[in-house]
Formats: C-alpha cells, sequence, structure tokens
C-alpha cells in the first residue's frame, strides 16, 4: 500500500519538464545561467515542447551575456531601412563589439538561434513548419526571439568580418580589411572590379581585401562554415520577417521595414549576377538563385565553396555599404 502511494505521488514526466522550465526561468531572472541550464538539463531535451525550447535558448543566450529583453536599448529605433544602410546600421549595435571569430559569446548566441529554428520536423527551418507543429501562436514565440537573436548575430557577423567602426561603416575598424573576403573566384572578382551592382567599399579583387579570419591559414572548411553562418543567419531572418505579424509596438523601430529590404537586396544581386557575371566556372554559377533559400546550416556547408564565395560578393558586399 505505501509503494503504491509513493508512485502515485511521483511526478510525470510532463509535470518534470514543466518544473525544470519554471525553475530555470527562476534562474533566468536573477542571470543564474548555470543553474538555469542545469534545471533544463536535468530531464532530456524536449524538442516537442515550445515553452521548453524557448527558455533553453534563453538559457544559452544568458550564458553569452545577454538577456532578449536587454539586448535593444535604444538600437532598434536606429536601424537603417534602406538597401544600403541596414547591414551598416545593424554592425552599428553596441553588441555589434566582437573581435575575434568563434568567440564564447558569439558561439552561444549561434546555438541560441539554432536551438529556437531546429527543431520544426525538417531539414530545412522555416516559419511554416514551426507553425505547422507547434501551431501559430507558440511558434510565433519562437520566431520573433529568434528575429531578436538573428538581428544582433547579424550585427555581429557583419561587423568583424566587414571591419566595421563603431558607427557600422565597412572597412573602417581596427583591421585592414576594406572587403568581407578575398575573392578569387572569376564572376566575383570580375563584378567587384567593375563595381557591378555597388560594391560601396570593396572595390579591389586583389586576393588579399577580405578579413583575416577568412583567409589562410584558416582552413578552407571553417572559412566557409563562418561564411555559411552569415548566409544562413540573413536567410531565416528573411523567412521570419516575411511570415509573422509583428505586434505594434514603437520599440520595434523600422524592423517592420526590413522584409522588403532585404527583398530589394536580393533583387539587386540576382540583376547583378547575370549575363557576363554569370559564365564562370560552373560550380560557381547562379549563386544567388541557389543560396537564397538556404536556411540550415549543414545545406550550405554542402554547397560549393565558390558558390558560396561569388554569394558573398553579389549580395552582401552589394547589402554592406
Amino acid at each position: 500500500m505505501a509503494f503504491i502511494f509513493i508512485i502515485s505521488c511521483a511526478k510525470t514526466d510532463e509535470a518534470l519538464v514543466r518544473s525544470a522550465v519554471q525553475e530555470a526561468k527562476y534562474h533566468l531572472s536573477g542571470r543564474d545561467c548555470s543553474k538555469a541550464m542545469s534545471a533544463l538539463n536535468d530531464v532530456s531535451f524536449q524538442e516537442d515542447n515550445a515553452d521548453y525550447i524557448s527558455t533553453y535558448a534563453s538559457a544559452q543566450a544568458c550564458e553569452a551575456g545577454y538577456a532578449e529583453l536587454s539586448l535593444f536599448t535604444g538600437s532598434l529605433s536606429n536601424i537603417d531601412a534602406s538597401d544600403g544602410g541596414l547591414l551598416r546600421s545593424l554592425a552599428a549595435f553596441e553588441s555589434s563589439n566582437e573581435t575575434q571569430p568563434d568567440s564564447s559569446t558569439y558561439e552561444a548566441l549561434h546555438n541560441a538561434i539554432t536551438t529556437l529554428i531546429s527543431y520544426d520536423g525538417t531539414t530545412s527551418p522555416s516559419t511554416a513548419s514551426r507553425s505547422s507543429k507547434f501551431g501559430e501562436k507558440k511558434a510565433g514565440d519562437l520566431s520573433m526571439q529568434a528575429m531578436y537573436l538573428l538581428l544582433v548575430q547579424i550585427g555581429k557577423h557583419f561587423a568583424l568580418y566587414g571591419n566595421g567602426d563603431a558607427d557600422g561603416i565597412k572597412g573602417q575598424g581596427s583591421f585592414n580589411n576594406s572587403c568581407i573576403f578575398s575573392y578569387t573566384t572569376q564572376d566575383a572578382v570580375e563584378a567587384i572590379a567593375a563595381g557591378a551592382g555597388g560594391l560601396g567599399t570593396c572595390v579591389n579583387a586583389t586576393g588579399s581585401e577580405g578579413s583575416d579570419f577568412l583567409e589562410a591559414p584558416v582552413t578552407s572548411a571553417v572559412i566557409q562554415t563562418r561564411l555559411c553562418k552569415g548566409i544562413i543567419y540573413w536567410n531565416n531572418l528573411i523567412d521570419i520577417l516575411g511570415n509573422i505579424a509583428l505586434p505594434g509596438s514603437d520599440e520595434l523601430g523600422n524592423v517592420g521595414s526590413i522584409a522588403s529590404v532585404l527583398s530589394s537586396i536580393y533583387d539587386a544581386a540576382s540583376i547583378a549576377e547575370s549575363g557576363a557575371l554569370n559564365d564562370g566556372p560552373a560550380d560557381s554559377q547562379d549563386a544567388v538563385a541557389t543560396l537564397r533559400n538556404v536556411r540550415s546550416l549543414t545545406a550550405c556547408e554542402a554547397e560549393s565553396f565558390a558558390r558560396v564565395e561569388k554569394f558573398y560578393a553579389f549580395v552582401f558586399e552589394l547589402g554592406y555599404q
């Protein structure tokens, strides 16, 4: 009889998960990241529970030194919703202060973003798939949380590799590069030399104009992973902004206008990558069309390096001026 009493009072698996999430949120409110993560890890990862996923990502962002609600004090209202100014304004965020690649902060935010977008039951994350799996409300919450982190991470990514200064101006930071990457693929070199589409500060294709963090002795595999992260951040942000309804809030500033800017940059890149600038080696052709909907790191890493490189020339050198 006593044994039956013990069993009947034991927490169900669902109750254990709910308790773990509540405990983690309590620790997060006090900025105790390690205790929050420990509480969540006391149960197995709950890939079908949106509340658990959201809280887990919050704990990862906490480990990066961030709480989502404190990321954007005064920043969102400064977003420049124009073709040439968007990336510059994101790179000017106070949080865009990376001085080395793959820092613990950058990687923790990458992990948080990956957690938020990866458990939709597909191999290519999408807002629609999250809605199908978790329901519109919970999926919308996950997407909004990811959107905030993506804005920060994109700013970090391009401020570092594009050598942005405090105002986000490319090529004016503490490093030496004027371009994001040192281009060698034929079409990319020709585009930069011709200034096709208006490539801003990136005006010389010498093979050494890019970030030192994206060239030897760094291995090709690591370089492609670093480049691909920028691509999937960009594409997931586009997917989210095009498929959720943003809440009405002055704090969101020009965020609602970003989707059209991103599409405009893609349209300009597609036009630039045409004709004579799309007749190089086969593995570099149609880079914009091929990569514009790639939203998983694995899928991007499976593409040719030449195509990834060319994508940067036509989308990001064009978009970050």
